[in-house]
């Protein structure tokens, strides 16, 4: 993430105190490669050559000249949320955690809203919850490897007061938890691209659901197509 704010304050540093606004189109671009750098894994393993095309690229966006700031290949599946682990250190959960705060989510239980402040802090992970509790899957007869129960796909901003009342139940139990109005438990699924089958229990079916919709945010995230 490091070489992401390398090139970001290439292009927001000014020697004016008052530096010229930003047009939308220069804001557009810049929103797009962030994204695409993010879910690439652009700058893994250093990445100082790709570090230098962009700095050279984000150059000509600000000075207004034609660019390719951004126009390099993303390859996107749901694999990156079904195969990747939930780990703070790792540039791909660090991506999902964004990709969750765009939709602003709801605590799970409360239905309340959550601040992302407190969310996006540096190595904070006491927000961060299996939706399928760890402990009911490790219960269950199909005997879940860690990896499958802690990819990012299982995982939400889930304050602890809310995890606390979940505990190790299967969503079918917690669900009379949550609000009775049908429209408000659509909403809060909805604020963590949730599917509604996660109350059926079936964990394998859950995670293909909820992969394909956290898949198409990227997408339109990175504007992939």
């Amino acid at each position: 993430m490091e070489n992401i704010l390398t090139v970001l304050t290439a292009f927001f540093a000014s020697s004016q105190k008052q530096p010229p606004p930003i047009s939308q189109d220069q804001y557009e671009v810049i929103k797009r490669w962030f994204w695409r750098a993010c879910f690439s894994q652009r700058y893994a393993r250093g990445g100082a050559k790709s570090t230098d095309q962009d700095l050279l690229e984000v150059e000509k966006l600000k000075a207004g000249k034609a660019h390719n700031l951004g126009d390099f290949d993303v390859l996107l599946d749901t694999d990156f949320f079904t195969k990747n682990v939930f780990r703070m250190s790792s540039v791909a959960t660090n991506t999902f955690i964004l990709l969750l705060a765009q939709a602003k989510p709801l605590n799970f239980i409360q239905g309340t809203n959550i601040s992302l402040q407190n969310v996006l802090s540096q190595g904070n992970r006491k927000e961060f919850h299996h939706i399928f509790p760890k402990a009911h899957l490790q219960r269950s007869e199909n005997q879940y490897k860690d990896e499958q129960i802690n990819c990012l796909a299982n995982f939400s901003v889930l304050s602890r007061t809310d995890n606390n009342k979940i505990k190790d139940q299967s969503p079918s139990k917690y669900r009379s938890e949550m609000p009775t109005d049908d429209q408000i438990i659509d909403q809060i699924l909805a604020t963590h691209f949730c599917p509604i089958n996660v109350f059926t229990d079936d964990y394998e079916s859950f995670l293909t659901s909820r992969a394909e919709l956290l898949l198409k945010k990227a997408k339109e995230l990175s504007q992939v197509i």
